[in-house]
């Protein structure tokens, strides 16, 4: 009975992830897959990874009852669930306070602004952290190792090569303000990274 709980919560997050970019993302042009020269193939090296990860976790359990990587833990499960849900928390503030400047793809907007405030004043990249919370708090609250695995894999190469070229991308917009912003925060934990 535990499991079918932690199934459902997982399928919860995913669901959360789309009702937070459903409605809280909100203003023109921050939907749109428009690539400009800065994005350099990252959009696309994202994009892969949520595919396989929008299929692999709620396949997750066909693949635990076929015995394919099942390491089902109620603990790790749980784990997992308030990770993701925290995720969500994450995901939340950080598109309410960039707002229309929260986009699917690296471009410069119209009055671009540093923003520097909220969520922000501590993580530069608070967006990608809850991608990475929510979808690796799933594939843990599936409870097999084909998804946790494949899900760090991809996503963890997949973020961090985005956060190189946004912050070159951010750089070339702000210049010194952005240095010194990278100085005074951090890139995905607070205090730590």
């Amino acid at each position: 009975m535990m499991m079918v709980v932690e199934y459902v919560c997982a399928y919860l997050l995913l669901v959360g992830f789309f009702l937070i970019e459903r409605f809280v993302r909100k203003g023109d042009g921050t939907k749109d897959m428009k690539r400009s020269g800065f994005d350099k193939g990252s959009t696309t090296f994202v994009s892969v990874a949520m595919g396989v990860a929008f299929v692999l976790i709620p396949i997750s359990p066909l693949l635990n009852w076929l015995k394919w990587g099942c390491v089902f833990n109620p603990w790790m499960g749980l784990a997992g669930i308030v990770i993701g849900a925290g995720g969500l928390v994450i995901r939340y503030f950080a598109f309410s306070t960039l707002g229309r400047f929260f986009t699917r793809t690296l471009q410069q907007r119209d009055e671009h602004q540093l923003v520097t405030t909220g969520i922000y004043k501590h993580v530069r990249h608070p967006g990608y952290l809850s991608d990475i919370l929510i979808f690796v708090g799933a594939a843990l609250a599936m409870g097999n190792l084909i998804t946790i695995v494949v899900v760090v894999v991809l996503f963890v190469p997949a973020y961090a090569y985005r956060i190189h070229v946004e912050e070159e991308m951010l750089i070339t917009i702000f210049g010194d303000d952005y240095v010194q912003y990278r100085q005074m925060s951090k890139r995905l934990i607070p205090f730590i990274v």
